[in-house]
Parts: C-alpha cells; structure tokens; sequence
C-alpha cells in the first residue's frame, strides 16, 4: 500500500514540476543594463502580451528615459509597455537640464 501511495506522489510531483517548466517557458527576461540605480521597480519576468510597469525616480534638475521597449510614460517616473515575445534589455538614463533651459 506504502509502496503504491509513493508512486501517486511522484507521478503528482512530476506532473507538477513538468507544469512549472512548461509555464515558465512562456515568461521572458526583463534585464535593465544600465541605469539601475534610477529604478525603483521593474519585474524580472514578463508573459508576452502582458502589460509591464518600470517605476522610475523623479528627478528635479532633469528627465529620465527608459529605452529598450517600445512604450511610453503614463505620468512622470512610471514608464508603461506590453511584453513583446522575446527577452527585454532596458537601458535608464537621466538627462540633465541645461542651465538657462
């Protein structure tokens, strides 16, 4: 009987972990590679399709752009853009003002 309930576990267990592989296939990478200390919240993984939110500081004496996705700021600091199906390299910058601007 021990024997039998084992074999259910596993076969659980292997269903399971074949499952979680097969999910985490459809994810991709979201890598910020430079600028990191302007971001306060990106997320590592995204679905494609799946609408991505990059919470970046506020800077006064300058703007802050995210590049490497193709979307847009929905209010200063949040910078919003949909997964495409493929791994994402954000790059942040920050643009001085100049002075006199």
């Amino acid at each position: 009987m021990k024997k039998k309930l084992w074999i259910v576990v596993g076969a659980v267990l292997a269903v399971l972990l074949i499952a979680l592989v097969v999910l985490n296939l459809s994810f991709h990478k979201i890598t910020v590679t430079s600028g990191r200390d302007f971001v306060d919240k990106c997320p590592r993984y995204a679905r494609p399709g799946q609408e991505v939110t990059v919470t970046t500081a506020v800077v006064s004496d300058g703007e802050i752009y995210v590049n490497g996705a193709d979307g847009s700021y929905v209010r200063p600091g949040v910078y919003v853009f949909t997964m495409p199906d493929e791994d994402v390299r954000l790059t942040v910058t920050v643009i001085a003002f100049r002075d006199g601007a």
